[in-house]
């Protein structure tokens, strides 16, 4: 081990770099033509993209080599029981030798962990009946790792299916507030914790309703003031020059909103 020169770090070496990502439960087609269901969190997305890190000698991976499907599953964070009532098990017979003797072959996985298979609407894959997120997804290519302990799987994402209490009402958004992902870190669960801001993109964002008047009639604003319990807000001629009004805002979410508006203007 080292210290930096700041005395602010030091160099270790984790076994893992479970840093902190959702939990999903990848869903693929047996020979048999049942499905087989693996929990894991290595993974990330781009556009209509999604890359999982599958392990060499699972059966998940064997699957989609072999039929080129799957099925994400996302399940919340009061649903870790279920996840972990699969750590022990393998749908590989017979057990690898590398798992032998901390792994036990399991071919009922959905029933292992409690939980339902439901048929996918585009692809021969289940998906979990409980997670309030599923995608169906067709693998279009698996890139061997480099050290050959996992295949990088990128899968076309075909179908989204989100659960009524977490897609917003009316749009193709999710609810931040309502959505509750399984958070996995160092072989630990974690719910997410409360929101502290967001980007400026993001469509849920909505200023407070007097400012989005005035924006709307014309009129320019600027945030000059964010403490703990309130903010203020400048209303002001559609020059952006003399002061119509001062706003004070004492909304959690509108305190938010504040922030990131002073977040952009540095």
């Amino acid at each position: 081990m080292s210290e930096d020169p700041a005395g602010t770090h030091r160099v270790i070496e984790p076994s893992v770099l479970y840093l902190g990502t959702p939990v999903y439960l990848v869903a693929t087609r047996n020979p048999d033509g049942s499905g087989n269901l693996a929990p894991a969190s290595s993974h990330f997305a781009l556009g209509r993209t999604i890359v999982l890190g599958l392990e060499e000698g699972g059966q998940s991976l064997e699957n989609v080599r072999r039929h080129p499907e799957l099925t994400v599953s996302f399940p919340s964070s009061d649903q870790w029981g279920h996840v972990e009532r699969l750590a022990g098990v393998t749908g590989r017979d017979p057990v690898p030798a590398e798992k032998a003797g901390a792994y036990a072959f399991e071919p009922r996985k959905f029933e292992r962990a409690g939980l339902t298979p439901i048929d996918s609407e585009l692809v021969e894959v289940p998906r979990v009946a409980e997670a309030p997120i599923q995608l169906e997804a067709r693998v279009r290519r698996i890139t061997p790792a480099t050290n050959g302990e996992f295949g990088m799987v990128e899968a076309e994402v075909v179908r989204v299916h989100a659960a009524l209490g977490i897609a917003g009402e009316g749009t193709n958004h999710l609810d931040p507030e309502a959505w509750h992902p399984l958070i996995y870190a160092y072989r630990h669960f974690y719910d997410r914790g409360a929101e502290v801001g967001w980007t400026r993109k993001s469509p849920l964002a909505t200023p407070p309703a007097a400012v989005e008047r005035w924006e709307t009639a014309g009129g320019a604003w600027e945030v000059t003031y964010l403490g703990e319990a309130s903010a203020s807000v400048d209303l002001l001629r559609c020059d952006g020059g003399e002061v119509v009004e001062t706003l004070t805002l004492d909304d959690p979410r509108d305190l938010r909103w504040a922030a990131v508006q002073l977040a952009i203007s540095g």
